[in-house]
């Protein structure tokens, strides 16, 4: 939640600030999300879903938390798919962080799209089913066409800074 209230929604260049390496990380997150769809037999909705509900519905967001998040997306966040991508993040570390739980050995789904929005805000969509990242377009597949072993991109700030330093050129 301290992450997600961080982050500025409004950014006038945020949809092409960080193109590079936003658009990189988005192609993470599908990566991520896709490997995650193959341990549920398919994702209930793509390319979006509530991995933590899928896995273990019992477990609840504190309802104290929830409260404020939804207070934040009202007040902060515009697109209903980052609103959705908010609550699934947090309902995600909830179920993380819960005693007990074991979870597959796979990556954080939502680490990319948290980064992605820290570096410049919302998503935009277009017509084509894809995501649009200034001059970088993502293809929107079925989620099976997303699974890959490799990462798309290291998550670390400098490795982020050298894909948008390398485009600057």
């Amino acid at each position: 939640m301290k992450r997600l209230a961080a982050i500025d929604w409004s950014h006038p260049a945020g949809h092409n600030a960080h193109a590079a390496s936003r658009s990189r990380l988005m192609v993470e997150y599908l990566r991520r999300a896709s490997l995650w769809a193959e341990v549920l037999g398919g994702p209930p909705r793509w390319p979006y879903f509530d991995i933590a509900g899928a896995l273990a519905p019992e477990v609840r967001v504190d309802p104290e938390l929830a409260e404020r998040l939804e207070k934040y997306i009202e007040e902060n966040v515009d697109g209903v798919s980052a609103g959705f991508v908010c609550r699934a993040a947090v309902r995600w570390t909830t179920l993380r962080d819960t005693p007990g739980v074991r979870l597959p050995d796979l990556p954080d789904p939502f680490e990319p799209l948290i980064l992605l929005y820290e570096r410049g805000g919302e998503i935009l969509y277009d017509d084509s089913r894809a995501f649009n990242f200034g001059i970088h377009r993502i293809q929107i597949k079925l989620w099976h066409e997303h699974l890959s072993p490799e990462p798309a991109t290291a998550l670390d700030p400098a490795s982020l800074e050298a894909l948008d330093n390398e485009e600057a050129r």
